[in-house]
């Protein structure tokens, strides 16, 4: 099986790469997560990350954004290397939003005080500047009459939203989006997959995608890498490598995702659409 990562696709060559990993290995004990990965993700791509459990997918967002340290390799965001041990972590993290499959919203806070707490004490940005722009993205998440509600008060799907929406609050380069519909009934998984859909297309903002939703990886994702053993064995353009995988280790995957989760996930996007008007 061929594990080159760079096959007929090749990233935009007039965009200069946001973010540049180079040889990342990452270990938990005896446990080889990432072997030697190298990837480059030019500014304003959506980067679909499909694979089966264990694969390294979401290891490999935690290094990005600095949650784990690797043990071999570099990372570079904005042609700054990130895995020195002088950088500013803090700083980066800004830079670099993620949001995971747990919403990890404080439960004793509103809305509006879970998107602006981040700005407010780590930015000192005034609570007047705070709050508009934090009504500004419940506006982009659909939920602005949810600003003084509770956690306990929303639904797991629009929990998550309001987990995107503190994601852009800091106005990231860069958001890393760990699986964040795998923990949602699947009735609610379509409003969270409209939202991101809509922030790909309208914002320009860069996106790594961690997800099983295949038809989102085709309609909204530039490009799809598919991790196996910690390692790229394939990536390309969503068609390419969806429809007509060279590997047969991508082939068996894909008919794996098919059998388990049938059409329906062909139907998600769409039906919450639908639902929407």
């Amino acid at each position: 099986m061929s594990t080159a990562a760079a096959p007929e696709y090749a990233a935009d060559a007039r965009a200069d790469p946001i973010l540049r990993l180079e040889g990342v290995r990452k270990s938990f004990g005896d446990n080889l997560v990432l072997d030697g990965i190298d990837l480059e993700v030019p500014t304003g791509e959506v980067l679909v990350v499909i694979g089966p459990s264990g694969s390294g997918k979401s290891t490999l967002l935690r290094c990005v954004n600095l949650l784990e340290p690797i043990q071999a390799g570099r990372i570079f965001f904005e042609g700054e290397e990130i895995t020195q041990g002088s950088v500013d972590v803090s700083a980066v993290r800004q830079r670099i939003g993620i949001v995971f499959q747990q919403f990890n919203l404080f439960p004793h806070l509103t809305v509006i005080d879970n998107l602006t707490l981040a700005a407010r004490r780590i930015r000192k940005l005034p609570r007047a500047d705070a709050e508009l722009r934090a009504r500004e993205l419940l506006d982009v998440v659909g939920l602005p009459e949810k600003a003084g509600q509770h956690p306990h008060q929303l639904s797991g799907g629009q929990q998550q939203r309001v987990a995107i929406a503190r994601a852009l609050m800091m106005s990231p380069k860069v958001v890393l989006f760990d699986e964040v519909t795998s923990a949602l009934d699947p009735e609610l998984v379509g409003e969270v997959l409209v939202v991101m859909r809509d922030l790909a297309r309208g914002s320009g903002t860069t996106m790594l995608v961690v997800t099983h939703e295949m038809h989102f990886a085709r309609d909204v994702g530039d490009r799809v890498v598919f991790m196996d053993g910690g390692k790229i064995v394939e990536q390309g353009r969503p068609a390419d490598v969806l429809d007509n995988p060279r590997e047969e280790r991508t082939r068996r995957f894909l008919r794996r995702s098919l059998e388990l989760t049938g059409s329906l996930d062909e139907l998600t996007i769409t039906e919450a659409e639908g639902g929407e008007e």
